[in-house]
């Protein structure tokens, strides 16, 4: 949806996981860069210091990264180790804003989503922006709903829902399930299928 809404956007995969995004988004030719030692698993700091470099001496404005799985397990660590306020000031001195996205699903990935979401919080420690995005394709139960909207007002978070498929009726679901396959993007659909996908990423808020 981001890549849909930012054409001009670059758009990077950190994860060391990326069969769905390369896919996915095979129209915009996404970077795959990898931040794991390969024998520990864990993050390589240097490898995540020259991303940063790369982004300070890159001739473009915004570039959007999908960390998940073991990098983002990592990122709060990242944080941690280095100390927010060093990097904070490394970030503002380079001219870079730094914004977190913090995806938050009900059911049963509730518990872990929310999990991530405390401690990259706590890493943090409220010196860079976070926003917690509500998936809605993944709903909240009442007490869910209530934990978390507890969270997002202790900490003075900003909240977003979105849901890229409202229309949950089988047709629409396997249409768009089809057009993610695909790899293409929106452009070239009909207009009929693209209305699928058109007001969930125009009413996309970040």
């Amino acid at each position: 949806m981001l890549a849909e809404k930012y054409k001009e956007a670059v758009i990077l995969d950190l994860d060391d996981a990326t069969t769905t995004s390369m896919k996915q988004l095979a129209y915009r030719k996404p970077i795959k860069v990898s931040f794991l030692d390969p024998r520990t698993k864990r993050i390589d700091r240097g490898a995540f210091n020259g991303l940063f470099e790369s982004v300070i001496e890159a001739p473009r404005e915004l570039f959007i990264a999908d960390l998940g799985a073991s990098v983002a397990e990592q990122l709060p660590k990242y944080f941690s180790m280095n100390g927010t306020d060093v990097i904070m000031e490394i970030l503002v001195k380079s001219d870079i804003q730094l914004q977190l996205v913090c995806v938050v699903g009900g059911g049963n990935i509730f518990k872990a989503t929310m999990e991530y979401l405390v401690e990259l919080g706590d890493s943090t420690k409220d010196q860079i922006k976070i926003t917690v995005a509500l998936n809605g394709f993944y709903p909240c139960s009442q007490e869910q709903t209530a934990a978390l909207l507890d969270y997002i007002e202790e900490n003075k978070l900003t909240l977003i829902n979105f849901d890229l498929v409202k229309d949950k009726g089988e047709m629409a679901m396997r249409t768009v399930e089809n057009v993610l396959k695909d790899g293409k993007g929106t452009s070239g659909l009909s207009p009929f299928t693209s209305i699928y996908f058109r007001k969930p990423i125009d009413e996309l808020s970040l």
